[in-house]
Protein backbone atom coordinates (compact mmCIF):
# COMPACT_ATOMS: atom_id res chain seq x y z
CA UNK A 1 0.00 0.00 0.00
CA UNK A 2 2.91 2.51 0.54
CA UNK A 3 5.06 1.20 -2.41
CA UNK A 4 6.05 3.19 -5.28
CA UNK A 5 6.60 1.48 -8.28
CA UNK A 6 10.09 1.36 -8.18
CA UNK A 7 10.28 -0.38 -4.86
CA UNK A 8 12.33 2.00 -3.08
CA UNK A 9 10.34 2.02 -0.39
CA UNK A 10 10.12 -1.79 0.18
CA UNK A 11 14.11 -1.86 -0.30
CA UNK A 12 13.72 1.39 2.81
CA UNK A 13 11.23 -1.28 5.07
CA UNK A 14 12.92 -4.04 4.60
CA UNK A 15 16.44 -2.55 5.65
CA UNK A 16 14.41 -0.77 8.40
CA UNK A 17 13.45 -3.71 9.67
CA UNK A 18 16.02 -5.86 9.65
CA UNK A 19 16.75 -3.98 12.54
CA UNK A 20 14.25 -5.93 14.56
CA UNK A 21 15.93 -9.09 14.42
CA UNK A 22 17.89 -8.16 17.47
CA UNK A 23 15.03 -8.32 19.37
CA UNK A 24 13.43 -11.34 17.94
CA UNK A 25 12.11 -13.20 20.98
CA UNK A 26 9.86 -9.69 22.14
CA UNK A 27 8.87 -9.35 17.98
CA UNK A 28 7.88 -12.37 18.00
CA UNK A 29 5.64 -11.95 21.00
CA UNK A 30 4.14 -8.62 19.52
CA UNK A 31 3.14 -10.76 16.66
CA UNK A 32 1.55 -13.48 18.41
CA UNK A 33 -0.78 -10.84 20.30
CA UNK A 34 -1.70 -9.50 17.37
CA UNK A 35 -2.95 -12.23 15.73
CA UNK A 36 -4.62 -13.48 19.23
CA UNK A 37 -5.83 -10.42 19.41
CA UNK A 38 -7.28 -10.23 15.81
CA UNK A 39 -8.60 -13.70 16.50
CA UNK A 40 -10.76 -12.14 19.22
CA UNK A 41 -11.99 -8.95 17.59
CA UNK A 42 -14.00 -11.48 15.37
CA UNK A 43 -15.92 -13.36 18.01
CA UNK A 44 -18.53 -10.77 19.43
CA UNK A 45 -20.33 -10.91 16.18
CA UNK A 46 -20.55 -14.68 15.86
CA UNK A 47 -21.31 -14.60 19.60
CA UNK A 48 -24.57 -12.09 18.37
CA UNK A 49 -25.34 -14.44 15.53
CA UNK A 50 -25.28 -17.41 17.78
CA UNK A 51 -27.12 -15.41 20.28
CA UNK A 52 -29.96 -14.50 18.28
CA UNK A 53 -30.84 -17.41 16.26
CA UNK A 54 -30.47 -19.97 19.48
CA UNK A 55 -31.93 -17.76 22.19
CA UNK A 56 -33.89 -14.66 20.82
CA UNK A 57 -36.03 -16.45 17.97
CA UNK A 58 -35.67 -19.38 20.00
CA UNK A 59 -37.27 -17.57 22.86
CA UNK A 60 -34.98 -18.90 25.27
CA UNK A 61 -33.42 -15.81 27.20
CA UNK A 62 -32.31 -18.03 30.02
CA UNK A 63 -28.68 -18.50 28.40
CA UNK A 64 -28.61 -14.81 26.91
CA UNK A 65 -26.12 -14.09 30.21
CA UNK A 66 -23.56 -16.35 28.73
CA UNK A 67 -23.03 -14.26 25.79
CA UNK A 68 -22.75 -10.73 27.85
CA UNK A 69 -20.28 -13.11 29.96
CA UNK A 70 -17.68 -14.25 26.76
CA UNK A 71 -18.11 -10.60 25.74
CA UNK A 72 -16.51 -9.16 28.73
CA UNK A 73 -14.36 -12.55 28.70
CA UNK A 74 -13.23 -11.69 25.52
CA UNK A 75 -13.47 -7.79 26.17
CA UNK A 76 -10.57 -8.23 29.13
CA UNK A 77 -8.59 -10.64 27.26
CA UNK A 78 -8.35 -8.57 24.34
CA UNK A 79 -7.61 -5.36 26.29
CA UNK A 80 -4.68 -7.59 28.51
CA UNK A 81 -3.05 -8.04 24.70
CA UNK A 82 -3.77 -4.76 23.92
CA UNK A 83 -1.50 -3.53 27.24
CA UNK A 84 0.87 -5.91 26.19
CA UNK A 85 1.47 -5.17 22.85
CA UNK A 86 1.52 -1.23 23.52
CA UNK A 87 4.11 -1.98 25.46
CA UNK A 88 6.40 -4.04 24.13
CA UNK A 89 6.62 -2.59 20.43
CA UNK A 90 7.08 0.87 22.78
CA UNK A 91 10.06 -0.99 24.23
CA UNK A 92 11.19 -2.09 21.00
CA UNK A 93 10.55 0.94 18.70
CA UNK A 94 12.70 2.91 21.35
CA UNK A 95 15.58 0.09 21.24
CA UNK A 96 15.82 0.38 17.77
CA UNK A 97 15.44 4.41 17.68
CA UNK A 98 18.38 4.16 20.28
CA UNK A 99 20.26 1.85 17.89
CA UNK A 100 19.79 3.47 14.40
CA UNK A 101 20.01 6.71 16.34
CA UNK A 102 23.48 5.35 17.89
CA UNK A 103 24.50 4.18 14.57
CA UNK A 104 23.95 7.14 12.51
CA UNK A 105 25.78 9.15 15.12
CA UNK A 106 28.72 6.58 15.15
CA UNK A 107 28.93 6.93 11.05
CA UNK A 108 28.69 10.65 10.84
CA UNK A 109 31.93 10.86 13.42
CA UNK A 110 33.84 8.40 10.73
CA UNK A 111 32.99 10.45 7.74
CA UNK A 112 35.26 12.60 6.50
CA UNK A 113 36.18 16.33 6.32
CA UNK A 114 35.18 16.08 2.70
CA UNK A 115 31.50 15.05 3.63
CA UNK A 116 31.13 18.25 6.36
CA UNK A 117 32.07 20.63 3.80
CA UNK A 118 29.37 19.78 1.45
CA UNK A 119 27.09 19.22 4.07
CA UNK A 120 24.24 21.61 5.75
CA UNK A 121 24.53 21.24 9.53
CA UNK A 122 20.60 22.01 9.36
CA UNK A 123 20.20 19.34 7.10
CA UNK A 124 22.01 17.02 9.38
CA UNK A 125 20.54 18.11 12.69
CA UNK A 126 17.21 17.24 11.05
CA UNK A 127 18.01 13.62 9.93
CA UNK A 128 19.42 12.71 13.30
CA UNK A 129 16.78 14.16 15.49
CA UNK A 130 13.19 15.06 13.45
CA UNK A 131 13.67 12.18 11.08
CA UNK A 132 14.43 9.88 13.48
CA UNK A 133 11.82 10.84 15.93
CA UNK A 134 9.03 9.98 13.15
CA UNK A 135 10.24 6.65 13.06
CA UNK A 136 10.23 6.13 16.55
CA UNK A 137 5.86 6.84 16.20
CA UNK A 138 5.78 4.62 13.34
CA UNK A 139 7.51 1.62 14.85
CA UNK A 140 5.82 2.36 17.86
CA UNK A 141 2.32 2.63 16.34
CA UNK A 142 1.77 2.30 12.92
CA UNK A 143 3.34 -1.01 12.67
CA UNK A 144 1.10 -2.16 14.93
CA UNK A 145 -2.22 -0.79 13.40
CA UNK A 146 -1.30 -1.88 9.61
CA UNK A 147 -0.73 -5.28 10.61
CA UNK A 148 -4.12 -5.23 13.10
CA UNK A 149 -5.82 -3.61 9.93
CA UNK A 150 -4.57 -6.33 7.55
CA UNK A 151 -5.41 -9.27 9.89
CA UNK A 152 -8.87 -8.14 10.51
CA UNK A 153 -9.34 -7.28 7.17
CA UNK A 154 -8.66 -10.78 5.87
CA UNK A 155 -10.17 -12.24 8.80
CA UNK A 156 -13.56 -10.65 8.29
CA UNK A 157 -14.03 -11.77 4.71
CA UNK A 158 -12.97 -15.14 5.17
CA UNK A 159 -15.60 -15.59 8.35
CA UNK A 160 -18.16 -14.10 5.68
CA UNK A 161 -17.60 -15.91 2.97
CA UNK A 162 -17.64 -19.24 5.12
CA UNK A 163 -21.22 -17.45 6.21
CA UNK A 164 -22.42 -16.74 2.49
CA UNK A 165 -21.14 -16.41 -0.42
CA UNK A 166 -23.66 -14.14 -2.05
CA UNK A 167 -23.43 -11.57 0.57
CA UNK A 168 -19.55 -11.88 0.91
CA UNK A 169 -19.16 -11.17 -3.00
CA UNK A 170 -21.52 -7.61 -2.37
CA UNK A 171 -18.37 -6.51 -0.53
CA UNK A 172 -15.58 -8.33 -2.57
CA UNK A 173 -17.18 -5.73 -5.25
CA UNK A 174 -16.07 -2.62 -3.21
CA UNK A 175 -12.34 -3.89 -3.14
CA UNK A 176 -11.37 -3.68 -6.64
CA UNK A 177 -12.37 0.40 -6.35
CA UNK A 178 -10.81 0.38 -2.07
CA UNK A 179 -7.60 -0.96 -3.95
CA UNK A 180 -7.50 1.45 -6.67
CA UNK A 181 -8.27 4.64 -4.38
CA UNK A 182 -5.66 3.89 -2.81
CA UNK A 183 -2.80 2.85 -5.36
CA UNK A 184 -3.43 6.20 -6.60
CA UNK A 185 -3.09 8.12 -3.12
CA UNK A 186 -0.25 6.37 -2.04
CA UNK A 187 1.52 7.63 -4.84
CA UNK A 188 0.56 11.19 -5.05
CA UNK A 189 1.15 11.19 -1.05
CA UNK A 190 4.52 9.88 -0.68
CA UNK A 191 6.39 12.18 -2.49
CA UNK A 192 4.81 14.86 -1.41
CA UNK A 193 6.10 13.80 2.05
CA UNK A 194 9.41 13.26 0.92
CA UNK A 195 9.20 17.17 -0.06
CA UNK A 196 8.10 17.71 3.22
CA UNK A 197 10.81 16.34 4.72
CA UNK A 198 13.13 18.16 2.36
CA UNK A 199 11.65 21.21 3.05
CA UNK A 200 11.62 21.07 6.85
CA UNK A 201 15.19 20.05 6.82
CA UNK A 202 16.02 23.66 4.87
CA UNK A 203 13.52 25.25 8.00
CA UNK A 204 16.05 23.91 10.19
CA UNK A 205 19.30 25.14 8.39
CA UNK A 206 18.01 28.54 8.53
CA UNK A 207 17.18 28.92 11.85
CA UNK A 208 20.98 26.73 12.89
CA UNK A 209 22.45 29.34 10.39
CA UNK A 210 20.67 32.63 11.81
CA UNK A 211 21.67 31.63 15.51
CA UNK A 212 25.03 30.62 14.80
CA UNK A 213 25.73 34.36 13.18
CA UNK A 214 23.63 36.29 15.01
CA UNK A 215 26.37 38.74 15.38
CA UNK A 216 27.13 39.03 12.00
CA UNK A 217 23.27 39.73 11.46
CA UNK A 218 23.16 42.28 13.73
CA UNK A 219 26.45 44.57 12.80
CA UNK A 220 25.44 44.72 9.35
CA UNK A 221 21.20 45.57 10.62
CA UNK A 222 20.04 42.46 8.04
CA UNK A 223 17.17 41.19 10.64
CA UNK A 224 14.81 42.53 8.39
CA UNK A 225 16.23 39.89 5.26
CA UNK A 226 16.65 37.03 7.44
CA UNK A 227 13.20 37.36 8.91
CA UNK A 228 12.07 37.75 5.35
CA UNK A 229 14.36 34.64 3.85
CA UNK A 230 12.17 32.60 6.89
CA UNK A 231 9.16 33.60 6.33
CA UNK A 232 9.33 32.59 2.72
CA UNK A 233 10.75 28.90 3.02
CA UNK A 234 8.10 28.95 6.64
CA UNK A 235 5.40 29.55 3.72
CA UNK A 236 6.13 27.03 1.48
CA UNK A 237 7.07 24.32 4.25
CA UNK A 238 3.40 25.48 5.25
CA UNK A 239 1.91 25.25 1.65
CA UNK A 240 3.42 21.85 0.83
CA UNK A 241 1.75 20.57 4.12
CA UNK A 242 -1.56 21.70 3.31
CA UNK A 243 -1.21 20.35 -0.41
CA UNK A 244 -0.41 16.75 1.18
CA UNK A 245 -3.63 17.48 3.74
CA UNK A 246 -5.53 18.04 0.95
CA UNK A 247 -4.60 14.85 -1.13
CA UNK A 248 -5.03 13.27 2.70
CA UNK A 249 -8.40 14.30 3.34
CA UNK A 250 -9.88 13.09 -0.13
CA UNK A 251 -9.51 9.16 1.43
CA UNK A 252 -11.99 9.31 4.34
CA UNK A 253 -14.88 10.06 2.13
CA UNK A 254 -13.95 8.17 -0.82
CA UNK A 255 -13.98 5.07 1.87
CA UNK A 256 -17.08 6.00 3.23
CA UNK A 257 -18.76 6.39 -0.36
CA UNK A 258 -17.94 2.71 -1.11
CA UNK A 259 -18.54 1.18 2.53
CA UNK A 260 -21.87 3.24 2.34
CA UNK A 261 -23.06 1.64 -1.00
CA UNK A 262 -21.76 -1.77 -0.10
CA UNK A 263 -23.57 -1.63 3.59
CA UNK A 264 -26.63 -0.84 1.56
CA UNK A 265 -26.17 -3.34 -0.90
CA UNK A 266 -25.56 -6.01 2.19
CA UNK A 267 -28.95 -4.78 4.16
CA UNK A 268 -31.40 -4.67 1.08
CA UNK A 269 -30.07 -8.22 -0.23
CA UNK A 270 -29.69 -9.50 3.38
CA UNK A 271 -33.01 -8.52 4.35
CA UNK A 272 -34.44 -10.36 1.07
CA UNK A 273 -32.74 -13.42 1.95
CA UNK A 274 -33.77 -13.31 5.55
CA UNK A 275 -37.36 -12.67 4.73
CA UNK A 276 -37.16 -15.83 2.24
CA UNK A 277 -35.91 -18.02 5.06
CA UNK A 278 -32.51 -18.01 3.14
CA UNK A 279 -30.03 -17.16 5.72
CA UNK A 280 -31.24 -16.63 9.70
CA UNK A 281 -31.99 -13.12 11.15
CA UNK A 282 -28.38 -13.69 13.07
CA UNK A 283 -26.21 -14.31 10.42
CA UNK A 284 -27.40 -10.84 8.64
CA UNK A 285 -26.69 -9.27 11.93
CA UNK A 286 -23.65 -10.71 12.33
CA UNK A 287 -22.82 -9.25 8.92
CA UNK A 288 -23.60 -6.12 9.47
CA UNK A 289 -21.67 -6.72 12.96
CA UNK A 290 -18.23 -7.16 10.77
CA UNK A 291 -19.15 -4.72 8.11
CA UNK A 292 -19.37 -1.98 10.69
CA UNK A 293 -15.63 -3.39 11.90
CA UNK A 294 -14.65 -3.30 8.84
CA UNK A 295 -15.06 0.56 8.65
CA UNK A 296 -11.91 1.48 11.20
CA UNK A 297 -9.58 -0.63 9.59
CA UNK A 298 -10.48 0.16 6.44
CA UNK A 299 -10.56 4.20 6.72
CA UNK A 300 -7.27 3.90 9.28
CA UNK A 301 -5.28 2.81 6.36
CA UNK A 302 -5.65 6.18 4.61
CA UNK A 303 -3.81 7.40 8.07
CA UNK A 304 -1.08 4.59 8.00
CA UNK A 305 -0.37 5.25 4.36
CA UNK A 306 -0.44 8.95 5.09
CA UNK A 307 1.96 8.01 8.28
CA UNK A 308 3.78 5.09 6.58
CA UNK A 309 4.92 7.57 3.48
CA UNK A 310 6.23 9.95 6.08
CA UNK A 311 8.28 7.68 7.66
CA UNK A 312 9.93 5.80 5.15
CA UNK A 313 10.56 9.55 3.49
CA UNK A 314 12.26 9.80 6.62
CA UNK A 315 13.88 6.65 6.86
CA UNK A 316 15.38 7.33 3.30
CA UNK A 317 17.26 10.38 4.48
CA UNK A 318 19.00 8.81 6.97
CA UNK A 319 19.67 6.03 5.15
CA UNK A 320 21.19 8.04 2.62
CA UNK A 321 23.49 9.13 5.55
CA UNK A 322 24.43 6.02 6.53
CA UNK A 323 25.08 5.44 3.05
CA UNK A 324 27.48 8.02 2.61
CA UNK A 325 31.37 6.14 2.55
CA UNK A 326 34.42 8.02 4.26
CA UNK A 327 37.65 9.25 2.14
CA UNK A 328 39.50 8.34 4.64
CA UNK A 329 39.95 4.50 5.93
CA UNK A 330 42.30 2.41 7.21
CA UNK A 331 43.90 0.42 4.63
CA UNK A 332 43.01 -3.71 5.34
CA UNK A 333 47.04 -3.94 6.47
CA UNK A 334 47.17 -0.78 8.36
CA UNK A 335 49.47 -0.36 11.10
CA UNK A 336 49.78 1.75 13.74
CA UNK A 337 52.06 4.46 13.67
CA UNK A 338 55.13 4.49 16.18
CA UNK A 339 55.93 7.02 18.19
CA UNK A 340 56.68 10.69 15.98
CA UNK A 341 60.56 11.63 15.21
CA UNK A 342 59.60 14.46 13.28
CA UNK A 343 60.56 13.84 9.95
CA UNK A 344 57.70 14.82 7.31
CA UNK A 345 58.06 14.50 3.36
CA UNK A 346 55.75 15.57 0.84
CA UNK A 347 56.52 13.55 -2.60
CA UNK A 348 54.60 14.99 -6.10
CA UNK A 349 51.92 15.69 -4.07
CA UNK A 350 48.51 17.30 -6.14
CA UNK A 351 44.95 17.61 -4.73
CA UNK A 352 41.71 18.76 -5.65
CA UNK A 353 38.63 19.48 -4.24
CA UNK A 354 35.03 17.80 -5.48
CA UNK A 355 34.81 20.76 -7.49
CA UNK A 356 37.48 19.45 -9.44
CA UNK A 357 39.98 22.52 -9.26
CA UNK A 358 43.07 21.58 -8.41
CA UNK A 359 44.64 23.31 -5.00
CA UNK A 360 48.04 21.42 -4.72
CA UNK A 361 50.37 21.24 -7.60
CA UNK A 362 53.26 18.83 -7.59
CA UNK A 363 54.18 19.57 -4.28
CA UNK A 364 57.57 18.14 -2.92
CA UNK A 365 59.98 19.05 0.07
CA UNK A 366 61.11 17.49 3.16
CA UNK A 367 61.67 18.51 6.97
CA UNK A 368 63.51 17.68 9.34
CA UNK A 369 62.83 16.19 12.55
CA UNK A 370 62.58 19.50 15.12
CA UNK A 371 62.18 21.71 12.43
CA UNK A 372 59.82 24.95 12.01
CA UNK A 373 58.63 25.78 9.00
CA UNK A 374 56.22 28.44 7.72
CA UNK A 375 53.83 28.58 5.09
CA UNK A 376 52.96 31.90 3.73
CA UNK A 377 51.33 32.64 0.30
CA UNK A 378 48.26 34.67 -0.87
CA UNK A 379 44.05 33.91 -0.13
CA UNK A 380 43.51 30.71 -2.03
CA UNK A 381 46.93 29.64 -2.08
CA UNK A 382 46.42 26.08 -0.72
CA UNK A 383 48.21 26.77 2.65
CA UNK A 384 45.90 25.00 4.54
CA UNK A 385 45.08 21.99 2.24
CA UNK A 386 48.86 21.66 2.32
CA UNK A 387 48.63 21.05 6.12
CA UNK A 388 45.30 18.91 6.05
CA UNK A 389 46.36 16.58 4.32
CA UNK A 390 49.14 15.56 7.23
CA UNK A 391 46.68 14.35 9.74
CA UNK A 392 44.68 12.80 6.78
CA UNK A 393 41.96 15.36 7.03
CA UNK A 394 42.15 14.62 2.94
CA UNK A 395 44.24 12.17 1.06
CA UNK A 396 46.18 13.35 -1.80
CA UNK A 397 44.71 12.86 -5.67
CA UNK A 398 48.54 12.40 -6.40
CA UNK A 399 51.88 11.81 -4.51
CA UNK A 400 52.01 10.56 -1.21
CA UNK A 401 53.16 11.94 2.41
CA UNK A 402 55.52 10.32 4.48
CA UNK A 403 56.11 11.07 8.36
CA UNK A 404 59.23 8.91 9.72
CA UNK A 405 59.29 7.33 6.60
CA UNK A 406 56.04 5.69 6.74
CA UNK A 407 53.40 6.65 4.03
CA UNK A 408 50.29 8.14 5.91
CA UNK A 409 47.72 6.03 4.04
CA UNK A 410 49.33 2.47 5.55
CA UNK A 411 48.83 3.45 9.62
CA UNK A 412 45.87 3.55 11.20
CA UNK A 413 43.68 7.23 10.99
CA UNK A 414 43.68 7.14 15.04
CA UNK A 415 47.19 6.36 15.59
CA UNK A 416 48.29 9.03 13.29
CA UNK A 417 45.85 12.02 14.31
CA UNK A 418 46.86 11.07 17.88
CA UNK A 419 50.66 12.00 17.22
CA UNK A 420 49.36 15.38 15.32
CA UNK A 421 48.31 18.23 17.22
CA UNK A 422 46.41 21.36 15.46
CA UNK A 423 45.41 24.36 16.48
CA UNK A 424 43.30 26.35 14.39
CA UNK A 425 42.09 29.90 13.66
CA UNK A 426 38.54 29.08 14.19
CA UNK A 427 39.12 28.33 18.05
CA UNK A 428 36.00 26.04 19.24
CA UNK A 429 35.54 25.49 22.80
CA UNK A 430 32.83 23.34 24.07
CA UNK A 431 30.24 24.44 26.73
CA UNK A 432 32.27 23.17 29.77
CA UNK A 433 34.82 23.88 32.27
CA UNK A 434 37.99 25.87 31.22
CA UNK A 435 39.58 22.23 32.81
CA UNK A 436 37.09 20.08 30.73
CA UNK A 437 38.40 21.92 27.62
CA UNK A 438 42.00 21.73 28.00
CA UNK A 439 42.33 17.88 29.01
CA UNK A 440 39.60 17.26 25.94
CA UNK A 441 42.19 15.20 24.47
CA UNK A 442 43.40 13.69 27.65
CA UNK A 443 40.51 13.21 30.24
CA UNK A 444 42.99 11.61 32.72
CA UNK A 445 45.83 14.51 32.49
CA UNK A 446 46.37 15.10 35.99
CA UNK A 447 45.70 18.89 37.69
CA UNK A 448 49.72 19.42 37.62
CA UNK A 449 49.61 18.67 33.89
CA UNK A 450 46.77 20.82 32.82
CA UNK A 451 48.49 23.68 34.95
CA UNK A 452 51.69 23.60 32.91
CA UNK A 453 50.14 23.33 29.20
CA UNK A 454 48.08 26.16 30.33
CA UNK A 455 51.29 28.13 31.62
CA UNK A 456 53.48 27.49 28.62
CA UNK A 457 50.13 28.94 26.65
CA UNK A 458 50.54 31.99 28.50
CA UNK A 459 47.18 31.30 29.87
CA UNK A 460 47.42 30.06 33.24
CA UNK A 461 48.03 33.73 34.99
CA UNK A 462 44.63 34.84 33.64
CA UNK A 463 42.91 31.10 34.39
CA UNK A 464 43.97 31.57 37.96
CA UNK A 465 42.61 35.24 38.26
CA UNK A 466 39.23 34.11 37.85
CA UNK A 467 37.04 32.80 41.22
CA UNK A 468 36.54 29.91 39.83
CA UNK A 469 39.91 29.30 38.50
CA UNK A 470 39.82 25.94 36.44
CA UNK A 471 36.69 24.96 37.05
CA UNK A 472 35.19 28.32 34.91
CA UNK A 473 32.86 27.59 32.56
CA UNK A 474 33.50 29.12 29.08
CA UNK A 475 29.94 29.64 27.94
CA UNK A 476 28.78 28.15 24.74
CA UNK A 477 31.27 28.28 21.77
CA UNK A 478 33.77 30.00 24.80
CA UNK A 479 31.63 33.10 24.92
CA UNK A 480 32.66 34.34 28.31
CA UNK A 481 36.50 34.15 26.97
CA UNK A 482 38.24 36.89 24.27
CA UNK A 483 39.86 35.50 21.18
CA UNK A 484 42.88 35.73 22.04
CA UNK A 485 42.14 33.48 25.38
CA UNK A 486 40.20 31.01 23.20
CA UNK A 487 43.09 30.86 21.24
CA UNK A 488 45.74 29.94 23.98
CA UNK A 489 43.22 27.78 25.51
CA UNK A 490 43.05 25.41 22.29
CA UNK A 491 47.06 25.66 22.32
CA UNK A 492 47.04 24.64 25.78
CA UNK A 493 44.62 21.81 24.80
CA UNK A 494 46.76 20.68 22.09
CA UNK A 495 49.95 20.32 24.26
CA UNK A 496 48.67 18.45 27.22
CA UNK A 497 48.41 15.37 24.36
CA UNK A 498 51.92 15.95 23.79
CA UNK A 499 52.16 15.40 20.12
CA UNK A 500 55.13 15.20 18.19
CA UNK A 501 53.98 17.05 15.41
CA UNK A 502 52.36 20.49 15.47
CA UNK A 503 50.35 22.63 12.78
CA UNK A 504 49.73 25.93 14.26
CA UNK A 505 47.02 27.65 11.72
CA UNK A 506 46.96 31.49 12.34
CA UNK A 507 47.97 31.32 16.10
CA UNK A 508 48.25 34.54 16.54
CA UNK A 509 45.71 35.97 14.97
CA UNK A 510 43.32 37.11 17.73
CA UNK A 511 46.39 38.02 20.30
CA UNK A 512 46.12 41.78 20.97
CA UNK A 513 49.92 43.93 21.43
CA UNK A 514 49.97 43.61 25.22
CA UNK A 515 49.86 39.66 25.02
CA UNK A 516 51.79 39.46 21.99
CA UNK A 517 55.67 38.98 23.50
CA UNK A 518 53.82 36.68 26.05
CA UNK A 519 53.04 34.70 22.88
CA UNK A 520 56.15 34.78 21.25
CA UNK A 521 57.56 33.08 24.35
CA UNK A 522 54.67 30.55 24.24
CA UNK A 523 55.47 29.69 20.63
CA UNK A 524 59.00 29.07 21.41
CA UNK A 525 58.29 27.17 24.06
CA UNK A 526 55.51 25.50 22.48
CA UNK A 527 57.73 23.92 19.28
CA UNK A 528 60.65 23.11 21.32
CA UNK A 529 61.28 19.55 20.44
CA UNK A 530 59.04 19.48 17.86
CA UNK A 531 58.69 19.72 13.95
CA UNK A 532 55.97 22.63 13.41
CA UNK A 533 54.16 24.32 10.75
CA UNK A 534 53.22 27.27 11.14
CA UNK A 535 50.35 29.57 9.00
CA UNK A 536 51.21 32.69 9.52
CA UNK A 537 51.23 36.49 8.68
CA UNK A 538 52.91 38.00 11.38
CA UNK A 539 56.79 38.58 10.32
CA UNK A 540 57.96 37.49 13.93
CA UNK A 541 56.10 34.15 13.47
CA UNK A 542 57.81 33.32 10.20
CA UNK A 543 61.20 35.11 9.93
CA UNK A 544 62.43 32.86 12.60
CA UNK A 545 61.01 29.70 11.11
CA UNK A 546 63.97 26.94 9.95
CA UNK A 547 62.39 27.10 6.64
CA UNK A 548 60.00 29.25 4.98
CA UNK A 549 57.61 27.34 2.00
CA UNK A 550 56.16 29.96 -0.15
CA UNK A 551 52.79 29.08 -2.07
CA UNK A 552 50.94 30.78 -4.85
CA UNK A 553 48.05 29.33 -6.74
CA UNK A 554 48.87 25.75 -5.46
CA UNK A 555 52.62 25.50 -6.19
CA UNK A 556 55.97 26.14 -4.34
CA UNK A 557 57.20 29.10 -5.78
CA UNK A 558 60.08 30.05 -3.62
CA UNK A 559 61.74 27.77 -0.51
CA UNK A 560 64.37 28.73 2.08
CA UNK A 561 64.55 30.52 5.28
CA UNK A 562 64.00 33.98 5.80
CA UNK A 563 67.15 35.93 4.80
CA UNK A 564 67.62 33.97 1.79
CA UNK A 565 64.48 34.62 0.62
CA UNK A 566 64.87 38.23 1.29
CA UNK A 567 68.18 38.18 -0.57
CA UNK A 568 66.56 36.43 -3.28
CA UNK A 569 64.77 39.28 -4.49
CA UNK A 570 61.44 37.63 -5.52
CA UNK A 571 57.83 37.22 -4.54
CA UNK A 572 58.63 37.21 -0.27
CA UNK A 573 61.09 39.84 -0.60
CA UNK A 574 58.54 42.33 -2.52
CA UNK A 575 55.87 40.90 -0.04
CA UNK A 576 58.53 41.86 2.94
CA UNK A 577 59.68 45.23 1.71
CA UNK A 578 56.05 46.50 1.63
CA UNK A 579 54.89 45.08 4.83
CA UNK A 580 58.22 45.20 7.58
CA UNK A 581 56.18 44.41 10.21
CA UNK A 582 53.37 42.03 9.02
CA UNK A 583 52.53 39.73 5.71
CA UNK A 584 49.07 40.38 6.39
CA UNK A 585 48.14 43.27 3.85
CA UNK A 586 49.00 41.26 1.06
CA UNK A 587 48.80 37.52 2.24
CA UNK A 588 45.71 37.67 4.41
CA UNK A 589 44.06 34.54 4.55
CA UNK A 590 40.69 34.04 5.78
CA UNK A 591 39.62 30.98 8.01
CA UNK A 592 37.97 29.04 5.37
CA UNK A 593 39.46 25.83 3.61
CA UNK A 594 41.33 26.40 0.71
Amino acid sequence: MILDKGGENLSTLIRLTGYLKKYWPATSGVIAAVFIATGLGLIPPWLIRYGIDNYIIGNNPRFLWIIGALMVVVTLVQGFLDYLKKYITEFIAQRVIHDIRTELYQHLNSLSFAFYDYSRTGDIMSRVIADINLLQGFLANASIYIAENILTIVGIFIVLIFWNLQLSLLYLLMIPFMVFGMYQYSNRVAPMFKKVRKKFASLNEVIQEDLAGIEVIKLFGRENKEEEDFRQINQQYTDINITSARVSAFWLPYVNFFMGVGTALVIWTGGRLVISNTISLGVLAGFTGYIAMLFRPIRKTGMMVNFGSQALAAAERVFEVMDESSDIQDSPAAYPLPKVKGQVEYRNVSFSYQNGKEVLKKIDFKVEPGQTIAVVGPTGAGKSTLVHLLPRFYDPVQGEVLIDGHNIKDVNVESLRQQVGIVLQQTFLFAASIKENISYGKPDASREEIIEAARIAQIDEFIQSLPLGYETPVGERGVNLSGGQRQRLAMARVLLTGPGLLILDEPTSSVDVETEEKMQQALAGVIKGRTTFIIAHRLWTIKNADKIIVLDDGEIIEEGNHQTLVNAGGFYSRINLNNPESLRKDMEEPGDME
